[in-house]
């Protein structure tokens, strides 16, 4: 995904000048004009504080995977998908049974340093399918947000604020 390309289109499909943008997360308008266009490279430093202000998964995702260079959640947009909420949550329902054969597995109660390369490849392959349940998920989030105008900002302080008060974060 290229940001620089995809900030001009966010910014117009949510109704913003880059003036107000810039105002909005503390800089100029000639430095968001020129990552709007693509001229400049949007600085590493800047990429966090323009995923909070565009509050968009897509760019969300595509700002992680560049910012840190992985990504359990990529944006699903491929020929195969559709991106609508009944669509995304067959898929989640699908993911979620390919993942239950592997929660069902009997290799919890063993220790990860006593675990046989047998064990250690039904955990890995656990991974691997909780980590697409998991995307599927976040996607399915992610639709049903874009549908219903709710904004991840939003969604991610109540969470943060509820996984406070029972005591999960700090």
């Amino acid at each position: 995904m290229k940001n620089k390309a995809n900030l001009g289109e966010l910014l117009k499909e949510q109704g913003k000048t880059q003036a107000e943008f810039a105002n909005e997360i503390g800089y100029d308008q000639s430095t968001i004009s020129k990552w709007a266009n693509g001229s400049r490279v949007i600085a590493k430093e800047a990429k966090p504080l323009i995923a909070r202000g565009i509050d968009s998964f897509k760019y969300y995702i595509g700002t992680m995977k560049e910012t840190a260079g992985i990504s359990l959640t990529p944006y699903m947009n491929g020929d195969r998908i559709h991106r609508d909420i009944a669509s995304m949550r067959m898929l989640v329902e699908k993911e979620r049974r390919e993942a239950m054969e592997y929660w069902n597995k009997d290799f919890w109660h063993i220790p990860a340093d006593h675990a046989n390369e047998i064990e250690r490849e039904e955990v890995r392959q656990f991974v691997k399918e909780y980590s697409e349940k998991l995307a599927a998920e976040f996607n399915l989030l992610a639709v049903v947000c874009e549908r219903y105008g709710f904004s991840l900002k939003q969604i991610d302080q109540q969470l943060e604020m509820t996984l406070k008060s029972r005591g999960l974060v700090k």
